[in-house]
């Protein structure tokens, strides 16, 4: 019996040592923190985040730094657009992060808010927010109350949050959540391996044969055979959505929206919310109006009219309020601007940062503090 025990004890501490020096390892393997807080780098500089979600969590210690910032929240259509070392450079002073998450809807916007408030203390550095939206963010949501939208999964994973009157609380002291998650890093690292292993051998074009014989078991669908098409392109500013893919990619639009119908109010009381939330902690919030190509607003005037009208509510609330802005982008709604139904083409991202960072430049926030209301 004491020889089990000296060997359990030894094996627990074998296991130990190896876990942490995985711990050590795992930050040359992945940089832990880049240059900016981005989300695109779990899609393009460092795929190993398996998803946008997971990098949010994993990096938002990051928010805890001092100075005062600019965080872009939104789906994948504002991710890539809004480029921080872009708008930095307009923005004297001014850490920008973009921080939003592929397929965001309003309720997952507002819990990266709530984890951000959590994360950052409040030491006299200021915020201001971008919210970037369009109808799509205030479609019924795809998650019910057993199933968590890809955010609160991934800050519910070890048990380090849990939903409290519908918002998203820590369970575990500041320093306690740190040590977890950097536990965590090497698993971080290994949840990567089987995508990225997948995408070296299925995904990769000097296989051919691999890849054409993999191409039979992806879906039919129109969005994910145009999504695979573009994927294969390697200049996106060339791509041109063909008439027949336009009505494709519309009328799948319209069966998971359930057609062309007004938009339910619990979104628009989630913004609200959330204005008023960044509002009492000092903080300012421009609202973005993303555009969409022509063709897709064309498909669904109803929803887009319900939109229109009930972020106007909203914003007529605060009309007061120098701490909310409003932009409207829509006048980049021509169809050439977009290689889908959403997202606009790399030869706008500068255009549209900078158009971005225009517009925050002459907030009054960027100059002094707004307390609510002022």
């Amino acid at each position: 019996m004491v020889h089990f025990w000296k060997w359990l004890g030894l094996s627990t501490l074998c296991a130990a040592v190896i876990y942490g020096a995985l711990i050590g390892l795992s930050a040359f393997q992945i940089p832990w923190r880049s240059a900016h807080f981005d989300t695109a780098a779990a899609t393009t500089t460092q795929p190993g985040w398996v998803n946008e979600a997971r990098y949010f969590v994993l990096n938002k210690q990051a928010f805890a730094a001092s100075g005062d910032r600019i965080v872009v929240m939104g789906a994948s259509n504002a991710r890539d657009p809004f480029r921080p070392e872009i708008m930095e450079h307009r923005l004297s002073g001014w850490q920008v992060a973009n921080a939003s998450l592929s397929g965001a809807g309003i309720d997952e916007i507002a819990d990266a808010v709530d984890l951000y408030y959590q994360q950052r203390e409040q030491t006299g550095a200021r915020t201001v927010f971008v919210i970037s939206l369009n109808y799509l963010q205030f479609l019924e949501s795809p998650y019910s109350a057993d199933h968590e939208n890809p955010l609160a999964t991934e800050a519910m994973r070890s048990g380090l949050y849990e939903r409290r009157e519908g918002r998203l609380t820590a369970r575990l002291p500041q320093p306690a959540e740190e040590v977890v998650v950097m536990t965590a890093r090497p698993q971080a690292v290994v949840a990567s391996l089987p995508r990225r292993l997948f995408r070296a051998v299925f995904v990769n074009p000097d296989l051919p044969q691999v890849k054409e014989a993999v191409d039979r078991f992806r879906s039919d669908d129109p969005l994910s055979r145009w999504t695979e098409f573009i994927g294969e392109q390697r200049d996106l500013d060339t791509v041109t959505v063909p008439a027949d893919i336009q009505q494709a990619l519309m009328a799948q639009r319209l069966a998971g929206a359930g057609g062309d119908k007004p938009l339910g109010q619990d979104g628009f009381r989630t913004l609200a919310d959330m204005i008023a939330l960044i509002r009492s902690n000092g903080d300012a919030i421009v609202i973005v109006d993303l555009p969409l190509p022509e063709w897709h607003f064309a498909g669904v005037p109803v929803t887009d009219a319900s939109y229109r009208a009930s972020l106007a509510r909203v914003l007529d609330g605060r009309r007061n309020d120098k701490g909310v802005g409003f932009l409207s982008l829509r006048d980049f709604n021509d169809n050439d601007n977009f290689f889908d139904s959403a997202h606009t083409k790399p030869r706008l991202w500068p255009v549209l940062s900078e158009r971005l960072a225009e517009r925050l430049a002459a907030m009054p926030a960027l100059a002094g503090h707004t307390p609510e209301g002022g």
